[in-house]
């Protein structure tokens, strides 16, 4: 596999609880030795690596003597404090043995949907990378509650990349990519196609969608368990998301010895997830990927979304029937049909409470009503994204 174009110099590297612990869900040190000494390789050949690791719940639930993964909250964040300590001091005696030092990253979903935080959290990364430290990076699961979390680490995987300017993503699980028919599909786009040119399997040359009919994750030692999280599926969605950014993804197994050195050669390992033609800019990737929930809805009539999807109009308040959720003026809000389907995702001039007064206005009733300083538009189509442009 050629991850296409120049080396990358700047990679994020994912790695699952499925390749860190054994059958019964426990943490292997050694395999935690191997991965770092991989990538303490990488390093000493010149390359900044950002390492994503899960393995804290699971070092959590081994401490506990729990078989299975809690399901409440309460309990999952406690059960990812008492672990994260393990999994440090592992990866911190395991790099050590390579003269390298590593850093403890916990991040929110809002940490990278609030531009300040974001910033903040790049130049911390960044300045750990030129120092050749190790960033490690893991979801700040003690505190983090539904409406902030991630959703696993694929996902912050792929929403770190472009934080800190890398060029390549590597998601390490238990599985070998995907494949059809027994053989592994070099290359998909990022939205599941097959890239007809470059396959293993000369029978994959039609396009099919690589989480429908036909494709199937394939792997050394693909295992259901009950520390694991994310799936084929969420990679794939974190391809796309990196995607959009212009960032290729590969989708390899953690248990092959030496698999990021020979995926880095250029050899035929894993799948590697090429980024679409037309990316989003920066402002619409944020609006579609780095929140993972919008704060409100905006439900607009036929007539809007007919403007809005066909005519690149902006959405204005004489076409909103509904406003649902509370917010504030700046906020991003999915923009949704009559029959509750999301349309777009775009960042609001007014709050929930002045959009509850003026839908259905012209512009005229609402300069009278809030003044004539105020933007026509609800939502700028400057400031909007389609779902069609980030959904395969």
């Amino acid at each position: 596999m050629s991850t296409a174009g120049a080396q990358p110099q700047r990679v994020v590297v994912k790695v699952g609880s499925s390749v860190l612990t054994d059958e019964g869900g426990r943490v292997v040190p050694a395999r935690v030795r191997e991965l770092s000494g991989q990538l303490a390789k990488l390093i000493r050949a010149h390359r900044q690596v950002v390492l994503v690791s899960s393995g804290a719940i699971a070092c959590g639930m081994e401490l506990w003597g729990l078989k299975r993964r809690p399901a409440a909250l309460p309990q999952l964040q406690a059960c990812a404090a008492l672990g994260q300590s393990r999994l440090m001091r592992l990866y911190s005696e395991a790099f050590a043995s390579h003269e390298l030092l590593v850093a403890q990253v916990l991040l929110t979903q809002d940490d990278l949907a609030q531009r300040g935080r974001r910033a903040n959290a790049r130049a911390a990364l960044v300045a750990l990378l030129q120092r050749g430290v190790v960033p490690i990076v893991n979801e700040n699961d003690t505190v983090a509650v539904e409406e902030i979390t991630f959703g696993d680490n694929d996902r912050l995987a792929a929403l770190v990349a472009p934080v800190v300017g890398a060029q390549l993503v590597i998601l390490l699980s238990d599985v070998e990519g995907f494949l059809k028919d027994g053989q592994l599909i070099e290359r998909l786009s990022a939205s599941g196609a097959v890239d007809h040119g470059a396959c293993h399997d000369p029978s994959t040359r039609h396009a099919h969608d690589a989480a429908g009919s036909g494709f199937r994750p394939g792997g050394l030692h693909g295992r259901k368990r009950q520390v694991t999280k994310g799936g084929m599926v969420s990679k794939l969605e974190a391809a796309r998301i990196a995607g959009h950014c212009g960032i290729p993804t590969v989708i390899a197994s953690g248990l092959r010895p030496g698999v990021l050195e020979d995926l880095l050669a250029g050899k035929p390992v894993g799948t590697l997830c090429v980024p679409p033609d037309s990316r989003l800019s920066g402002r619409k990737w944020w609006m579609a990927f780095a929140l993972r929930r919008p704060h409100g809805e905006l439900v607009i009539d036929p007539g809007a979304t007919h403007a809005v999807a066909e005519q690149g109009r902006s959405v204005l308040a004489s076409g909103i029937l509904k406003v649902r959720g509370r917010f504030a003026a700046g906020a991003c809000v999915s923009i949704v049909t009559a029959d509750r389907r999301e349309l777009a995702r775009g960042v609001t001039n007014f709050s929930s409470a002045e959009l509850a007064r003026v839908r259905g206005l012209k512009s005229a009733e609402i300069a009278k009503l809030l003044g004539p300083t105020r933007g026509r538009e609800a939502v700028h189509r400057d400031h909007l994204v389609l779902a069609r442009e980030w959904r395969p």
